[in-house]
């Protein structure tokens, strides 16, 4: 994985892009083909792919100390998660046990 003392800004600048769920580990049930586009303006667009089609949610992000924050627009549900850039564009989410990994798309 990358560097722990990366500073913020950089993983930040670092993971903004298109990425998509590798896999996870159980008990997480994120879809396959999830994918995630970070945007330079903070915002994130999540998209779920169901039977009629994307599910598209649009959060508002920011990386302090390894730690990726995340919240809806409207500011409700807050999440944290600790992220952690690895080699080969590998975005790894640590949920407090259970990971996911997601890679580079654009």
């Amino acid at each position: 994985m990358t560097d722990a003392r990366i500073p913020a800004e950089q993983l930040a600048a670092r993971i903004v892009g298109t990425w998509q769920l590798l896999r996870c580990e159980a008990p997480l049930e994120i879809e396959p083909d999830t994918r995630m586009e970070f945007c330079n303006d903070a915002q994130l667009m999540y998209l779920i792919p169901t039977a009629t089609g994307p599910l598209q949610v649009t959060l508002r992000w920011r990386v302090a100390n390894g730690v990726l924050h995340t919240v809806h627009e409207d500011g409700s549900n807050p999440v944290k998660v600790r992220i952690a850039l690895g080699d080969a564009d590998v975005l790894m989410f640590d949920f407090g046990g259970p990971r996911a990994w997601y890679v580079r798309l654009v």
